[in-house]
């Protein structure tokens, strides 16, 4: 839920700028960002738009700590289905990021910040509930430190240090955030993951 303290906020929906879910049919067992819906009327205008904390003069250099979260429902009527859930920093000179579900699945020069523990989803548990959190910081040299832990479908990723930070960003243009789901399974049906809010907050 969004606050005082929120700088961007995507939530889940079916109208044009929110979030679709991800079904395996999309995925195909390949690691997917999560996107906006397409305009209902001309199919386009959707595709992988990264929340972007802004050019601000706030982040660079000043020690305030940006808080990345990420919460939604997954469910799946398919057995021994592994989800796993990744943020990735996306360069600013990458944008925009091509309305294709090779755009979605497409992460050359996207910086890792981290992932959650792999986590089985499947028929008998029915609707999980997941979220994902992480707080970073952009030094004055261009670098990306921080933590991250998550929670997906009651497995628990405990905190965890960037203990290699990402380097050579450009400045606060490049701090882009994009969510991405990974399924174990090329099933074309069966398991919806849905992203019900993403967002990103001054600590």
């Amino acid at each position: 839920m969004s606050n005082a303290s929120t700088i961007r906020r995507q939530v889940s929906g079916t109208q044009q700028l929110t979030l679709a879910p991800l079904t395996s049919a999309v995925i195909g067992g390949t690691a997917t960002a999560f996107k906006l819906n397409d305009n209902g009327l001309t199919l386009t205008g959707g595709g992988v738009v990264p929340l972007a904390a802004g050019v601000t003069g706030l982040y660079a250099g000043t020690g305030q700590v940006l808080h990345i979260r990420a919460a939604g429902v997954v469910t799946s009527s398919v057995a021994d289905v592994d989800l796993v859930l990744s943020l990735y920093q996306v360069p600013a000179s990458l944008l925009p990021i091509a309305d294709t579900l090779a755009g979605q699945q497409t992460f050359t020069s996207w910086n890792l910040i981290g992932s959650s523990t792999v986590a089985p989803v499947d028929t008998a548990l029915g609707n999980q509930n997941f979220n994902f959190d992480a707080e970073v910081q952009l030094a004055a040299d261009g670098s990306l430190q921080g933590d991250f832990w998550a929670n997906v479908a009651n497995v628990v990723t405990q905190q965890v240090h960037m203990t290699t930070p990402i380097t050579g960003l450009v400045g606060e243009a490049d701090l882009n955030f994009a969510m991405v789901a990974t399924i174990s399974t090329t099933t074309t049906t069966g398991t919806v993951i849905t992203l019900d809010e993403f967002a990103i907050d001054l600590k």
